[in-house]
């Protein structure tokens, strides 16, 4: 109850209300002088409606003026002033700056009661309302009526400037001056769709409002607005439907923040993510702003982020000074599309995941060499001949596969002239490429990088899946098929080398899906010779799959006998020896000599070649008799060479050796030549840095090459095993051999991940470490304690008093959520510069851990156990560490947790075992730690602590349970682990309400969905918060056999409707899902003609979304409803000309679709739409149907000219010119389309209206 008390003294003691606001019916100047500008903010008074900050004169050359009123709103929370002014200093942009940027422009801003606290019952409404009223009365007093409006919106001021354009529509005879006289918009961070910021606030809100309504407190919390403002709600929606069409005739700027707040609940994430940012709207050019949400309108002088607004506003400004009201804007070609923020994010999210991004290219081919391959008749066929759409390269290792494939792609390139693009992925068991899915990642980075317009098939899987699109190999492959199918990828190489070193499961998934996409006979249609695989890998590899599958028959043997391939060794070793005997100034007798030696010797094995050479450059002898004592050696088996190299380590270097080996043989990733050094050197005598680096090698470049020979490869600053066949050599059983030196024997996976493990471990528990280098709850910048646990016990734990433009100092997140751990990025910059060892150990250490622990001696048990502790600083310190630098960081708050719950996190099973023994956990933690070892897939982990008496069941983070946060991430053993409980409740809804086979079937996870339906207490048809089942996320994710299993089963309503009243089909239509809806009207029971709660069908998604393959196939189908109308009477053809997709307008047109020239509920024709959205195609597409009438006029008496000269859309007027439109028609005011040209001041179009008429 503390807690509850406390609050109530928090909401009692918080000052009376501030005056009710009153409407300003003039427009007085905001200054310097004026109270409301300096008052503090307790004793302020409120600057409610429009006021001028500004009024500039044209620049007395007379070069620059910019006759434009520009309108600034504010959002939630703020003020007419202080949302655009800069603490300390005071600047006021918009009156400081932009008049001396913009001569001749007149500044605004316009207030209205947006408190938090406020006891207002305006709405956004009346806002919009009352600025209209303003701004006309405004401009009727000084008579301004012909000046430009461009208006500056940040946050809830955006939404309130789209309730204004769409009431100024609406009553264009009381408006119809302002709404002509807009001529542009920058949005400053404005949530379109909302803010989950909201979400917590309106709940936050509804509880403080609670305590007033019972006496505690004389002020409310205006939820009516935070509920507005709540992610995806249904008034944000409307809205943006309502003005979408409006804005479309507008130029508009749309800025998003790109950091989070600097403290409180959402210092982790933006207030408002850039999907929301972003309407998504023709023409609308969006631009990423490294601010804030505060600070993206709050600019201490002319800093870049400034100088961006102005000069977006400079652009509108000097458009609409040249043309008319509506602006003609011009495409951009694929290759100069600058990405949208939400397409950063997607692409973002795959760059980070792209693990071949460090993968270094072999050496570059010596010129002859890899040219005989160009001439082999399979290879010939292949390149050639469109049914061959696949080879498969086999090589036994060290055969020089990846250099030929490197030089094939280069090949391509230059061959093709560029007419096609040529992919290549290095398949290594390093840096985790051993997933297909990281295969796929890597192409299609690659494709997005030639062409960027292709990322629109990233986007639409990430709005629906967001970043679990990563985790699923199903979601990468349709995505990549889709890609590969769109005719602006053009026809592609795909070169997949040392395909064996993939994960066999994975690879297996990727080998099926090639095969089905090459004999499927529809993708065959669509060009199967547009696509063409090189596969190269190990013969174990083909053999595997060569007899059961005909695709892969089609194979050519690398070092088999191929003639040119053993011309190919001889030119490298003529070239490498002649490169040797020049820097050595050998004979031609001994060059002769070393090349017959060494190509008698060879067994068509690059490999070899390679590291024998290297052993003759290296060699301080230089006789006949010494080189001919290294050729000869040397073992003519890869496996013997490598052991000879082992035996040739000196005996006093054997413990080096493996030690060495070892940590190259265990590491996660390719260690630094820093990083091996204090690896290597570190043992536990060592109890600081400093004496590590003491006594650590001067030249470890020269120590490892000098123990482990021909074995490494040091390149740059890196040093790793000279080959993966080294690695496989190491693993084998070849090391165990009898005559192996003991220590190397000693060289296995188990011991190699303890070596590194002990080292991780002890180095991060060094003196150095005992010290915290981050801030903590101690720390001078740390709040007050008592302060942050006012909300403690409350649902959802914190509550900030503003989310949207902090102004409100009584409860703010200074007070309530400063993070007593915040991390900075430049204390893990210097302590990677100190410490270079620190970055690996802190990121690594648990993996190999867990990797061995069985086996680890008690000590390095209880040593691990200590950096799990948030008790101590060492623990501390790599936890912030951990969490700034790992990829993907688990928990903001990783200090505050108990190492039960870190144990989890970090599948330390046997710490974890260890502290169930010590102490009985709360149930709280028990089932916190179940959630983090189910995600993360901890099978040990679950087992364990299901059996310690974790309950399942209970919501975690975002809503999720165990069982189905591991449905979402893929982890099938976890999903065994918890379906084993009886207390699981397999229905259990989850984030969204939506259930573990919802996930299941989104992500694509067939045995899991399988294993989930074989539950009798398991309900297939389980609808989620939106209405959606598993069977709508089977068919959004283009899972198709998961769809199938769906089908079959009775309980099964396929024909489904969410609460938007849209079925599966009618999603699939509407996405463009071409092969899934094949697939769906396969179904006996399907129904192609639903209807949502708007009336739309799915023929009428497909053609406004120009899904030009869908609505074919849907005319194709006998059940089609052509003549289906939507409750506001508008037709699928209505919806093509809306959005101007000629294609899919065409094909309705064909399909004898009615309604070419009806009206829908406003009187709009399809013509009428066409011209609004300036589509020259689809207007002539249309009049060239004899049914529509081009002179008819619309329920204001004007044609389809007249409203193509009002628009400005000069291509469309001279479409209906060419088509005979009428230049003498008059509106009912008198007007003619020349009177209507010439009031806008487009002379280009009175010139095209005076060829065709009077």
């Amino acid at each position: 109850m503390k807690h509850v008390q406390r609050f109530k003294a928090r909401i009692l003691g918080r000052s009376e209300s501030p005056p009710k606001p009153t409407l300003e019916n003039s427009c007085p100047r905001l200054d310097e002088s004026s109270s409301s500008v300096t008052e503090s903010t307790k004793s302020r008074t409120t600057t409610h409606g429009l006021f001028i900050l500004a009024d500039s004169k044209p620049d007395e050359a007379g070069l620059m003026d910019f006759p434009v009123d520009i309108v600034a709103i504010h959002g939630l929370n703020g003020n007419a002033i202080s949302t655009w002014r800069h603490e300390p200093d005071g600047t006021v942009w918009l009156r400081d700056l932009l008049p001396n940027f913009l001569p001749g422009c007149r500044v605004y801003t316009y207030g209205y009661p947006s408190k938090i606290w406020s006891q207002s019952s305006e709405r956004v409404q009346e806002y919009a309302l009352n600025l209209l009223v303003s701004l006309r009365d405004v401009r009727e007093d000084l008579n301004a009526s012909k000046r430009s409006i461009i208006f500056v919106c940040h946050s809830l001021g955006g939404i309130v400037f789209k309730q204004a354009l769409v009431a100024a529509h609406e009553n264009d005879d009381l408006y119809g001056d302002v709404l002509k006289s807009v001529r542009g918009v920058v949005f400053l961070a404005t949530p379109h769709r909302g803010s989950n910021a909201a979400n917590l606030a309106s709940i936050c809100g509804s509880i403080v409002n609670s305590f007033a309504s019972a006496g505690l407190g004389p002020k409310t919390v205006r939820t009516d607005l935070l509920k507005t403002l709540i992610y995806d709600s249904d008034t944000l929606q409307d809205l943006t439907m309502s003005a979408r069409n409006r804005l479309g005739n507008i130029h508009v700027v749309s800025f998003y923040e790109t950091l989070p707040l600097p403290m409180g609940p959402l210092s982790s994430s933006l207030v408002v993510s850039p999907a929301s940012a972003m309407l998504g709207i023709p023409y609308e050019e969006v631009i990423p702003m490294p601010e804030d949400h505060r600070t993206i309108c709050r600019f201490p002088g002319e800093t870049e982020s400034y100088l961006k607004v102005a000069r977006a506003l400079r652009r509108i400004a000097t458009k609409s000074s040249n043309v008319g009201p509506t602006i003609k804007r011009t495409s951009t070609h694929s290759s100069n599309i600058v990405l949208s923020g939400l397409e950063r994010t997607c692409m973002l999210l795959l760059s980070d995941n792209d693990v071949a991004k460090d993968v270094e290219p072999p050496p570059k081919p010596v010129p002859g060499t890899c040219q005989w391959i160009r001439g082999h008749s399979l290879f010939v066929s292949w390149l050639e001949k469109g049914t061959n759409a696949l080879l498969w390269l086999t090589g036994h290792p060290g055969c020089g596969k990846t250099m030929l494939s490197y030089s094939l792609a280069q090949y391509f390139d230059d061959a093709c002239n560029k007419s096609r693009n040529v992919l290549i992925y290095l398949c290594q068991n390093k840096n985790k490429q051993t997933d297909a899915r990281a295969v796929l990642i890597g192409l299609i980075l690659q494709i997005i990088h030639r062409h960027r317009s292709l990322v629109r098939y990233i986007r639409s899987a990430f709005e629906k899946q967001g970043s679990s699109i990563i985790q699923s190999f199903a979601s990468l492959w349709r995505i990549f098929l889709r890609i590969t199918m769109d005719p602006k990828s053009g026809p592609l190489y795909v070169i997949l080398d040392a395909l064996d070193e993939c994960e066999k499961t994975s690879c297996h998934q990727l080998l099926v899906s090639i095969s089905d996409m090459l004999t499927d006979s529809s993708q065959s249609m669509k060009g199967a010779s547009r696509v063409k695989f090189l596969i190269t890998s190990r013969p174990f590899l083909h053999q595997s799959y060569a007899n059961s599958q005909k695709v892969f028959q089609s194979q050519i043997s690398i070092d088999d006998d191929q003639t040119g391939y053993t011309e190919d060794l001889q030119t490298f070793i003529q070239e490498r020896i002649h490169e040797i005997s020049l820097n050595r100034q050998f004979s031609n007798d001994i060059r002769d000599f070393l090349c017959e030696a060494i190509m008698s010797k060879a067994d068509r094995t690059f490999l070899w070649i390679h590291m024998v050479l290297a052993s003759i450059e290296k060699s301080l002898l230089t006789s006949r008799k010494e080189f001919q004592k290294i050729i000869t050696s040397i073992p003519e088996g890869l496996a013997e060479i490598y052991h000879r190299y082992l035996t040739a380590i000196p005996l006093d270097h054997q413990e080096d050796a493996s030690k060495l080996l070892k940590l190259l043989l265990a590491c996660s990733r390719p260690l630094s030549l820093d990083e091996l050094n204090i690896a290597f050197t570190m043992d536990p005598s060592y109890t600081t840095a400093e004496s590590i680096m003491q006594n650590s090698h001067n030249s470890i470049a020269h120590t490892v090459q000098g123990i482990l020979g021909s074995l490494v490869r040091v390149t740059g600053q890196q040093v790793s095993l000279v080959h993966q066949s080294v690695k496989d050599y190491l693993q084998d059983q070849y090391i165990a051999s009898i005559d192996s030196p003991p220590a190397i024997r000693m060289v296995n996976p188990q011991g190699s991940a303890l070596q590194l493990a002990t080292v991780c471990i002890q180095y991060l528990l060094l003196d150095d470490f005992t010290v915290d280098f981050f801030p903590t709850n101690g720390s001078p910048t740390s709040v007050i304690a008592e302060e942050t646990d006012v909300f403690g016990e409350l649902p959802l734990g914190d509550f900030e008093g503003d989310f949207w433009d902090q102004e409100d100092h009584d409860l703010d997140s200074n007070t309530l959520f400063h993070d007593p751990a915040i991390l900075h990025p430049e204390i893990c910059d210097s302590l990677v510069s100190d410490y270079p060892f620190y970055t690996y150990a802190s990121l690594h250490w648990a993996e190999h851990f867990a990797r061995c622990e069985e086996d680890a001696p008690e000590e390095l048990k209880d040593f691990a156990r200590s950096l799990l502790n948030p008790d101590t600083a060492n623990c501390r310190n790599w936890l912030s560490f951990y969490h700034v630098k790992a990829p993907t960081p688990l928990d903001d708050d990783l200090m505050d947790q108990n190492p039960i719950i870190l144990a989890s996190q970090f599948d330390s099973y046997t710490v974890l075992k260890s502290l169930l023994l010590d102490c009985e956990p709360s149930q709280v933690i028990k089932n916190q730690s179940l959630y983090w070892a189910s995600r993360l897939g901890h099978d040990r982990i679950v087992t364990a602590l299901l059996q310690s008496g974790a309950e399942p069941n209970t919501r975690q983070l975002e809503g999720q349970t165990a069982l189905t946060v591991a449905s979402e991430h893929g982890n099938r053993s976890c999903v065994t682990a918890l379906l084993a409980d009886s207390r699981i409740n397999v229905n259990a809804p989850g984030r969204n309400g939506r259930t573990a086979l919802s996930f299941a079937c989104g992500g694509g996870h067939d045995d899991i969905v399988k294993e989930l339906l074989n539950q009798k207490a398991c309900n297939p048809d389980e609808p989620d918060n939106a209405g959606a089942t598993p069977f709508f996320w089977a068919v959004g994710g283009g899972h198709h056999s998961i769809l199938s299993t769906l089908a079959r089963l009775r309980s099964v309503d396929i024909n489904h409707r969410d609460k938007t009243g849209r079925t599966a089909v009618s999603w699939a239509s509407g996405d463009g899902m071409a092969d899934t809806l094949i697939r769906l009207l396969k179904l006996p029971r399907i129904n192609i003609n639903a209807k949502d709660n708007k009336g739309r069908s799915p023929l009428s998604w497909a053609a406004g979304n120009g899904c030009t393959d869908v609505v074919e196939i849907l005319l194709a189908s006998p059940k089609i409803d052509k003549a289906s109308i939507d409750n506001d009477n508008r037709n699928a053809i209505s919806w093509a000309s809306a959005r101007g997709h000629c294609q899919v307008l065409v094909r309705l047109l064909e399909a004898g679709c009615p309604g070419v020239d009806a009206e829908d509920i406003d009187g709009w024709t399809p013509l009428a739409w066409a011209i609004q959205t300036d589509s020259p195609d689809t207007v002539q597409a249309l009049i060239s149907d004899e049914n529509v009438l081009i002179e008819r006029r619309d329920r204001g008496g004007r044609t389809a000219l007249s409203w193509a000269v009002e628009y400005g859309h000069i291509e469309v007027v001279k479409v209906l010119l060419r088509a005979g439109a009428d230049t003498g028609t008059q509106t009912r005011s008198g007007r003619t389309p020349a009177m209507i040209a010439k009031d806008f001041g487009r002379d280009d179009i009175v010139k095209e209206l005076e060829v065709y008429g009077p």
